[in-house]
This record gives C-alpha cells, sequence and structure tokens, in this order.
C-alpha cells in the first residue's frame, strides 16, 4: 500500500454498531474490549445503562410503527378526501361542459329553425307570384285570341 492509502484507511472510521436495534450484554462488553482494549466485567454497574439504553431503543421502535401507521391512516383520510374533491370538480364540470354543449346545440337549431321558417316563407311568397304570373299570362293569351 502507498502511504497516501494508508492515511485514507486510517482516517476512515469503521461502524462501531452493527446492524438491528439494541446489543446484547455480550456484544457490549466485546465492543468495548475490542474498541477501548477495556474489560468490563458482567457484574459491571455501567453495564445497567445498555438494558435502559436497549428498552429506550424498543420503545422507540413501537412508537415509530405506531406512527407510521397513524401517518397511513391520516394520508388515506387525506388523498380520499382530496380524489373525492376533485372527483366532484371534474363531474361539476363535465356537467357544465356538457349543459353548455346542449345548450349551443339549442341554440343552432333554433336559428336554424328560424332561418327554415323564413326559407318556407320566401317560398310560399315564390309560389304566389308564379300562380299569378301564370293566370296574367293565360288572361293575356285567352284576351289576344278573343281579339
Amino acid at each position: 500500500m502507498s502511504e497516501q492509502e494508508e492515511t485514507q484507511n486510517a482516517g476512515a472510521v469503521s461502524p462501531a454498531l452493527p446492524d438491528g436495534i439494541g446489543l446484547t450484554l455480550d456484544d457490549v462488553r466485546a465492543l468495548l474490549a475490542k474498541e477501548h482494549e477495556t474489560i468490563v466485567p458482567k457484574d459491571d454497574p455501567m453495564l445497567m445503562i445498555v438494558t435502559l439504553l436497549n428498552a429506550y431503543l424498543g420503545e422507540v421502535d413501537k412508537l415509530h410503527a405506531r406512527h407510521g401507521k397513524a401517518l397511513a391512516a391520516l394520508m388515506a383520510g387525506k388523498t380520499d378526501a382530496y380524489v373525492k374533491g376533485v372527483q366532484g370538480a371534474t363531474d361539476a364540470l363535465a356537467a357544465q361542459l356538457s349543459a353548455s354543449s346542449v345548450e349551443g346545440i339549442r341554440k343552432v337549431f333554433a336559428e336554424h329553425a328560424g332561418q327554415l321558417q323564413s326559407l318556407k316563407s320566401g317560398m310560399w311568397y315564390a309560389a304566389a307570384i308564379v300562380a299569378v304570373s301564370a293566370l296574367v299570362n293565360v288572361a293575356v293569351f285567352v284576351l289576344r285570341g278573343v281579339r
């Protein structure tokens, strides 16, 4: 190894605690012996702290689990309320758009009906003019034929 690698390895600190929650008394004694080169007897009062801290870690773990469940329930409730709100807004918007579309169609149909009525009136006037014109033509031919 080069001097630089040795310096980097010396600066790197290995994790003191293994993974998991809590340590047994034997684990603590072995850790103290390894890290501090100090042998702690089994009846040392200092090991009572380990028991207390392990109990504390257990309670914190239970509290985290309880809070996780409560948070999941809260988020589910909030999410359901949000989804219902969005669904209501979407339904209202769809109803408005549908009503607007139906109203627009009715308006267009009303305009077309008015135009159709105007066309019918115009056709009746044209038919009346054609009929009067035909009668005038017949009268002219008859009067010319009589003279």
